[in-house]
């Protein structure tokens, strides 16, 4: 393909086709540096803009990675972990199983107040309890030693008072949930969709922001009907493969 300064097509759309055009017959192979912005310039007499704007779409689209200092580069497809048993709970901090496989970036305390007026309108169909505030708790996941995700979840206080001594001390999720039986997440409001990665996502996720994220998130009832957990999931796009379980917990 050549660059046809005369045609209808935006010369960056162009190039992106071209770019993609010498990836897929190897001209440009995978995991090897693609040439500069200059380097373009001046091979198809392009301005700087134009293939700034090629490459960046690029980018966004998970075909190119930028690596600060490098470069940019052709992505290297990498081997995807296998997501068992996806659903709705697979993320909620209080079905979990233990918390040994989570890596707890921040648990802490907030006011009713602190929440955003989405996380509000969700709480607010419980009764009372409110006013005790929720702890937030943060933390990430890892499979065959990869960061995959990045876990948000709101509690409140009230249902478990004392969950942030209990996070620090480690204790089993036994223990957490001990007779507390009827506050445990029974049915789910799930969403599920794909955006770009912000700057706080793509740090904990060891990714390019604005690289492809998948968003798990559900609202729990507990079997007495109250909503007793909040929580969202941040999955690497790239290295996930998802197995739906509609039954597992």
């Amino acid at each position: 393909m050549e660059i046809d300064k005369y045609s209808s097509v935006p010369l960056y759309a162009q190039l992106k086709t071209l770019i993609t055009e010498r990836i897929d017959s190897g001209v440009y192979p995978e995991g090897e540096q693609i040439p500069t912005e200059m380097a373009f310039c001046k091979e198809l007499q392009l301005s700087r803009p134009t293939v700034r704007q090629a490459i960046a779409e690029l980018v966004s689209e998970g075909l190119l990675v930028i690596m600060k200092g490098k470069g940019t580069f052709v992505r290297t497809e990498a081997k995807r972990l296998n997501i068992t048993g996806f659903s709705a709970f697979k993320f909620a901090f209080l079905s979990g199983q233990s918390l040994e496989q989570k890596q707890f970036v921040d648990y802490r305390r907030l006011d009713f107040a602190a929440l955003s007026k989405e996380q509000q309108q969700i709480f607010a169909l419980n009764k009372n309890g409110n006013e005790r505030g929720f702890y937030e708790v943060i933390w990430t996941e890892r499979q065959d030693n990869r960061v995959y995700v990045l876990c948000h979840s709101l509690i409140p206080v009230a249902m478990f008072p004392s969950l942030t001594e209990d996070i620090h001390d480690r204790k089993s999720m036994i223990d957490i949930t001990a007779n507390r039986y009827p506050l445990l997440p029974q049915r789910a409001n799930w969403r599920i969709f794909y955006r770009p990665s912000n700057q706080i996502e793509a740090r904990a996720l060891d990714m390019n922001k604005g690289a492809a994220v998948l968003i798990s998130e559900a609202v729990f009832q507990s079997r007495n009907g109250s909503i007793c957990e909040s929580s969202a999931a941040v999955l690497r796009a790239d290295i996930c493969m998802l197995q739906f379980d509609p039954s597992s917990k």
